[in-house]
């Protein structure tokens, strides 16, 4: 795609196996039922070469070709990808239709030997748009590794990989309801865990652009009623990097109940706790930082924070499946949790509004892949804000930035040095949850699961590196990614 809209001959060539290589289209029946009308001898099919295309298409204007839905087959010396394609000049779609590569590696390195492509012209027949859509995709390497993993880890969720735009896998394993032999799809909720903290620090970061809210200013302006001892010296900025001073968790300062609890009430109960260290002193990873994020969201805003969260990130990034759990509100596609308890498996449940802003949310994965596009794109933030967000810090600072952890990964091009891994993941009772981008690779790896007990770490790693090309295990994880 980069080739074509940057006309760089020398990357597109470089594609292509040295071997003459075929390349035919073929018109659809609706758009050559059309050219026949207009010419009796317009031939069914048209044969050219690489070379040949590039050049036309080099010749004058904007072209784009925009791929979707790839299924890529391989036996590791040769392969196959198929993919919708549309063309497109100047803004304007040209033509669309299916597009087929073969592929034979050489020297390591995969080459297009063949494209077969069909056409339908727009013009002719528009193409229906179905990008609303959500299939499942499962590239071979990938879904023999998940296959292979699933009675050792009883791996039971959803798995979404994608590169750029094109998503490579999507696939759902296990039970939705193991008791009723219900099994999980690609539409199946799941709750998120602490993953809800990136989506409370991307509603900071439109509050601090709206100008209602500042990160270095004390929080008792917006929070009067915590208590000064643990209000003292905090700022928006400490709660957002984790470095707050306050209770490292709220198991110590309570016994949770099956019930749901306010945020008044949940301010009450941190009132009760004491600060360890001074703000900035040290990073110490505590869910009591984002309630109090989700408590200033809801006074600045005047509406509470599902209806914030709701109208200013889910309802803009179109996730239509995503939302904030209470135990009244219970979304009916989201799967039942289970965990280990004292060596067996079982049904657990969970009363989500003890995690107020920090584990409340449930989703989709390609929900959360929809939302990581319209983030990175500045749909919700812009640019400042989102640098900004990804500004980590060390490891002794837990790698936090704002609402994510940045670390160093294992890239494409490792020589290079190590990329920018942007992270973060969750765990909760009968939940796991992980997401990570590869920023240097522009690669996503999401993995959700009804089952805690499961290493979701290394499955995530593992698809990474079989997306980048590599064979599982074939490479150390010497960053623990």
């Amino acid at each position: 795609m980069k080739a074509i809209q940057t006309r760089d001959s020398v990357s597109m060539y470089s594609f292509f196996a040295d071997v003459p290589v075929t390349w035919v289209g073929v018109w659809k029946p609706v758009t050559q039922k059309q050219r026949l009308q207009k010419d009796e001898k317009a031939l069914g099919y048209k044969v050219s070469d690489y070379k040949t295309w590039f050049r036309s298409v080099s010749a004058s204007g904007f072209k784009e070709e925009k791929f979707r839905n790839p299924v890529i087959v391989t036996d590791e010396s040769v392969g196959s990808v198929t993919f919708d394609y549309s063309f497109w000049v100047n803004g304007k779609k040209g033509n669309w239709g299916k597009e087929s590569w073969g592929l034979i590696k050489e020297n390591d390195e995969w080459k297009i030997a063949s494209v077969l492509f069909s056409m339908d012209l727009e013009s002719v027949n528009s193409e229906r748009d179905d990008s609303h859509l959500v299939r499942e995709i499962k590239n071979e390497r990938m879904e023999a590794y998940m296959q292979s993993i699933l009675s050792d880890t009883h791996f039971q969720g959803a798995v979404l990989v994608a590169k750029g735009d094109s998503v490579i896998h999507h696939a759902a394993y296990g039970m939705f309801d193991v008791e009723k032999g219900i099994p999980n799809t690609i539409r199946t909720q799941f709750l998120i865990g602490s993953l809800t903290k990136s989506f409370v620090a991307v509603a900071m970061m439109k509050l601090v652009e709206e100008e209602k809210v500042d990160f270095y200013a004390p929080i008792a302006i917006y929070l009067p009623g915590l208590k000064k001892e643990l209000s003292d010296g905090v700022t928006i900025h400490h709660l957002m990097k984790q470095q707050s001073g306050l209770e490292a968790s709220f198991d110590n300062l309570t016994k949770y109940e099956i019930m749901d609890i306010t945020p008044a009430e949940l301010l009450t109960i941190i009132n009760t706790s004491k600060r360890s260290f001074k703000p900035g002193e040290k990073y110490q990873y505590t869910n009591i930082n984002f309630a109090l994020l989700a408590m200033i969201i809801e006074a600045v805003t005047g509406t509470n924070y599902q209806q914030y969260l709701q109208q200013s990130i889910f309802e803009k990034a179109e996730m239509q499946y995503t939302g904030i759990e209470r135990l009244i509100d219970v979304p009916a596609n989201r799967a039942i949790g289970y965990r280990k308890v004292n060596g067996i498996f079982r049904r657990v449940h969970n009363s989500v509004a003890y995690a107020f802003g920090a584990g409340d949310i449930y989703s989709t994965v390609f929900d959360l892949f929809k939302w990581k596009k319209k983030l990175t794109r500045l749909a919700l933030i812009n640019g400042r804000s989102l640098s900004t967000m990804f500004d980590g810090a060390g490891k002794d600072w837990g790698y936090y930035g704002y609402g994510f952890r940045i670390q160093p990964y294992q890239s494409l091009q490792e020589g290079k040095g190590s990329g920018d891994l942007i992270r973060h993941g969750g765990t909760m009772n009968g939940f796991i949850s992980n997401f990570h981008y590869y920023r240097n690779d522009d690669l996503t790896v999401i993995v959700l699961s009804n089952y805690r007990d499961i290493p979701i770490r290394r499955i995530t790693y593992q698809l990474k590196e079989l997306a980048l090309g590599f064979g599982a295990d074939e490479r150390k994880n010497k960053y623990e990614e």
